[in-house]
This record gives C-alpha cells, structure tokens and sequence, in this order.
C-alpha cells in the first residue's frame, strides 16, 4: 500500500468516524461512540501526518487542512471565551448560580472537537475544490 492511499484512505476514515461521533452525541448513553469515533479519527489524522509528504497532492490537501484547524483555533480562542462570560453574567444576572467548573472544561473539549471537525472539512473542501 502506497502512502498516497494511505493518506487517502486515513482521511475517508477520519471523515467517517467524526460522523460517527457527531452522532453519538445525540443518541442517549452514546459517550462510548463518541470517544471511540473521536479516537479513531486522532488517529487517522496522525496517519495522515506521517504520509503527507508523499507527493504535493497530499501535501496540499494537508496544508489546506491544517491551516484551516489553526485558523479555527484562533478563532475560537477569541470567540468562546466571550461567548462563555456572556452566557455566565446572563445567568447571574437572572439570579442564578455561578456555573459550575465542569461546564467550563466542556468548552476547552467542545474546541478540539471544532478544531478537528474543520480540519476534515479542510481536507474534503480541498479535495473537492482540487487541489
């Protein structure tokens, strides 16, 4: 197997098991399919990683994809924590409780999953575009 269809390959599977996970998020009890989805596509993207040099097509979508991960990154980096202390003074504000820590780290988790999330979109948005 060549690493061009390695890369391929890793990235059908990402692409797929990010699906999986998005859906296990709305099945109920379904924590088990989103981590074992998540997992499986951190290491498609690791696959990816170590043969994306095998020629300038792949390199291309790689870059298409990484940039646009980072890109989200920043982004959210911004975004979220306004987004968050809107939402926590919205609350206190109405009388309510300060937010417990454990909705507070669900964001930092909600971030990685984005940022996985467009680096496939990246890849796909690429691929199809051509590179």
């Amino acid at each position: 197997m060549s690493k061009v269809s390695i890369f391929m390959t890793a990235g059908w599977i990402g692409l797929t098991c990010v699906g999986v996970a998005i859906a296990g998020g709305f099945v109920p009890r379904g924590d088990d399919i989103v981590v074992a989805g998540a997992i499986v596509a951190m290491l498609a993207c690791w696959a990816m990683l170590f043969t994306r040099k095998a020629d300038e097509y792949t390199q291309a979508l790689w870059t298409a994809a990484a940039s646009l991960a980072f890109a989200t990154l920043l982004i959210l980096f911004i975004v979220l924590p306004v987004a968050e202390g809107l939402h926590d003074s919205f609350i206190m504000a109405r009388g309510g409780a300060n937010p417990d820590e454990a909705q507070q780290e669900s964001l930092a988790g909600l971030t990685i999953a984005i940022a996985i999330f467009a680096f496939y979109v990246g890849l796909f948005w690429k691929r199809l575009r051509g590179a």
